[in-house]
């Protein structure tokens, strides 16, 4: 093919191009309407967690915590220097009164999704 045919052909993909870069650099940013509704509305409020179990007594030794809870709960969680170790309260103890064995000293005691209790 004789390249004389072919220049109009390139000065019109290059012309193309061109204007499809000159439309995005000048194109006006839209706010998503989600976006929008997020900035007018107030901020949510977290949600308290139903918190059905209590801790009334803690114990703390080098490698365990004694726990007294009323209510009920499902699981215990004890935060360590050393990790998190979680225990059920079916197999940790029995009518309110629960012992769970650590790696280290306790730092904190948490039930189920309640906010947890500061040992320090």
């Amino acid at each position: 093919m004789d390249d004389r045919k072919l220049n109009p052909l390139r000065l019109l993909i290059a012309a193309g191009i061109l204007m499809y870069f000159g439309w995005l650099a000048i194109r006006p940013t839209q706010e998503t309407p989600v976006q929008q509704s997020q900035t007018t509305l107030a901020p949510p409020r977290p949600i308290a967690p139903a918190c059905p179990g209590t801790i009334e007594q803690v114990g703390i030794g080098t490698y365990e915590v004694r726990l007294r809870i009323t209510g009920s709960a499902n699981t215990i969680l004890v935060y360590t220097d050393l990790g998190t170790v979680t225990a059920s309260t079916t197999e940790a103890g029995s009518a309110g009164e629960y012992r769970v064995r650590t790696p280290g000293p306790a730092t904190a005691v948490q039930l189920d999704n309640c906010p947890p209790l500061n040992l320090r």
